[in-house]
Formats: structure tokens, C-alpha cells, sequence
């Protein structure tokens, strides 16, 4: 990481983080004072208690700073990250039937789909462990999409408005894309050396909008290329739940709400086709799925597969990827 983005910060205490990051959520019922569990070691509280929902923190230019910091502050607590993105469809779509295309097809097809459109929103969820309940979830709102200028696809821009979206009020309030970045960098959240750990869902296009922010370019042209951008910012442990699905004896399948309803997971908040909500859901998922699939073995042999690449990102860099990559959600 560049130094520039390398910041020395001097972490509070963790029931000063517990208040700050907390601070605008419904208090519990009497009686039902919350502790969280990675904060019971500190001495903070007697007694673990249920926790209160979780309160999605939208994010606008007025506020990230703000936000930000709260996250560089939670981030060694809260090491689990679930991330999810909204974007305005795609533009570009194959012209021969999907199992004709080859894999340079494919990322060709992701590649330009992502660099001619504009990211809307980035959605990011923060747990303890892989067993906890979620802590914190951040809605961060991009100004850029314009889409009485801006090429996108109308029945995207539809689905997103009729699910709560304000694009108006993106175009006025959000958070510039170009102001995104270096807070990402220096956020913690990635380019960690292994420290946080990723969960998705069909992460392919999500991890692509990321790595053109954060480049603040265009994707490379080489799919491997690519790959390795992802493994550098946001390293080896990358789960995908579509990919998962694929080992849990083919009882799970389709998008991610069919998969919650299949697991008796209950949205935690906000509304489908919103990033924070669908990263909220996304976690939940996780979490019920390693219970009920993965208990005995562990997740380990399915980290760093995007499900629609299906490329093991720890294979040698020698190797030619040749595997597909599906565009649908």
C-alpha cells in the first residue's frame, strides 16, 4: 500500500468504538442492554445479551468522513466484511448463445459492461467472526450515475427506483466516486495483508466495479490480470456464496433471495436490490449456510472462487484462466 495511505491511527477504546458506532440505533428493551461478544473480554458488561437489529448507516457526501472514520476504528473488531453493489444493469450482452462463449469472451463482456457504466451504490456489512451475528452495515451512495445522460439498462434503472432508490438524490448528495477511492484505501478494508476477510454473492461484477474505483481506470483487458487486482485488494479469503451453493448437495440454488427463503433467513433490514440490505442478507446467508453445510470441513477449500470466473486465485500466475463468466445476478 502507498504510504500516503497508510495511516497510524490510535484505535479507542473498544466501549468508546461500541457508543460511537451505535450511537444512532433504537436502544434495546429495558432489561436487554446489549454487549457484544468481541467486546465481553474488554470487560465491557457482565452479561452477553441478544443483540438489538442492526441499523443500516447510509452514507452521503455530508457524512463520510464521518463514516469512515467509524469504520477505520471498527475494522480490527469487526474483520468479516459481506459487500454487495447496485449498478445500472448492463449495456452489452453476448451475441451467441452463453455456452459458445469463451472465456475471453466472457471477461470481455464483464470488462465492458463495468467500464462504459457507473457505480450507484456500495453496500458493506461488518461481523466479529464467522459465527456472528452482523455489527454494523454501511450504505455508501455515489453521485455519479446520471441517467438522463448516462448509458444504462431502463428496466435496471426501474427495478432500482420502484426498490427505494433516489437517484435525484444521489445525483445531489452522494459521495464522488474519485472521493471514494482514497477512502478505501485508507479505510483498512482493503489491501489488509490477510486481516479481513470477504463474503459475497455472485461477486464477479461487484469485485469489478471495486477494482475500477480504486484504480480509478479503466479494467485491464487481461482477465488474469484482473484476478490478481482482486487478490491485492482484497486478498485470499474471498468467499462467494453462489459458488458455495454449488457444494451443498444441489438443494440450494438461484439468486440470493430464493437461497434465503430455502434457509428460513429473514431480510435484517432496508429492502432487496439495495446494496447494504443485500449485504446485510448476504451475510445472513453465509452464516446459516457454513452451519448447516460446511460445520464439519470448513469453508477454507472454497475462499478466493467469484462464482461466473470459477478460478481458484491461488493458482500459479503461469496458468491461462479458460473458465466461465456469467453475467446474470
Amino acid at each position: 500500500m502507498p504510504s500516503e495511505f497508510v495511516a497510524a491511527r490510535k484505535k479507542p477504546p473498544p466501549e468508546l468504538l461500541f457508543a460511537a458506532c451505535r450511537k444512532k440505533q433504537q436502544p434495546p428493551p429495558p432489561g436487554m442492554a446489549f454487549v457484544p461478544s468481541e467486546f465481553a473480554a474488554a470487560g465491557v458488561g457482565r452479561k452477553r445479551q441478544p443483540a438489538p437489529p442492526v441499523e443500516i448507516r447510509r452514507v452521503w457526501a455530508h457524512n463520510v468522513e464521518e463514516e469512515f472514520r467509524i469504520i477505520r476504528n471498527a475494522i480490527d473488531h469487526f474483520p468479516y466484511v459481506s459487500m454487495d453493489t447496485e449498478f445500472p444493469g448492463v449495456i452489452h450482452r453476448p451475441t451467441k448463445h452463453p455456452a459458445l462463449l469463451t472465456a475471453g469472451d466472457r471477461y470481455d463482456l464483464l470488462r465492458r459492461n463495468v467500464d462504459a457504466l457507473h457505480l450507484i451504490q456500495v453496500g458493506i456489512t461488518l461481523a466479529a467472526s464467522p459465527t456472528a451475528a452482523p455489527a454494523l452495515a454501511f450504505e455508501i451512495n455515489l453521485s455519479d450515475f446520471d441517467q438522463r445522460v448516462h448509458r444504462h439498462a431502463a428496466e435496471s434503472v426501474q427495478l432500482l427506483a420502484e426498490h427505494g432508490v433516489d437517484l435525484a438524490a444521489h445525483r445531489r448528495h452522494g459521495v464522488r466516486a474519485s472521493a471514494l477511492a482514497p477512502l478505501l484505501m485508507s479505510s483498512g478494508l482493503v489491501c489488509s495483508h490477510g486481516a479481513v476477510k470477504w463474503v459475497t454473492f455472485h461477486s464477479a461484477y461487484d469485485f469489478a466495479y471495486l477494482v475500477k474505483l480504486l484504480m480509478g481506470r479503466k479494467l485491464p483487458r487481461s482477465m488474469a490480470e484482473f484476478l490478481n487486482l482482486v487478490r491485492v485488494f482484497f486478498g485470499d479469503e474471498v468467499y462467494d456464496v453462489k459458488h458455495m451453493m454449488r457444494h451443498c448437495g444441489g438443494e440450494l440454488y438461484g439468486g440470493l433471495e430464493r437461497v434465503a427463503a430455502a434457509l428460513q433467513v429473514k431480510r435484517a433490514a432496508g429492502r432487496c436490490h439495495q446494496a447494504a440490505s443485500d449485504s446485510l442478507l448476504t451475510w445472513d446467508v453465509f452464516r446459516r449456510m457454513r452451519e448447516l453445510y460446511f460445520l464439519k470441513h470448513g469453508v477454507e477449500a472454497y475462499q478466493g472462487v467469484l462464482f461466473g470466473l470459477e478460478l481458484d486465485m491461488d493458482m500459479p500466475s503461469n496458468k491461462t484462466p479458460s473458465l466461465p463468466l456469467v453475467a446474470a445476478r
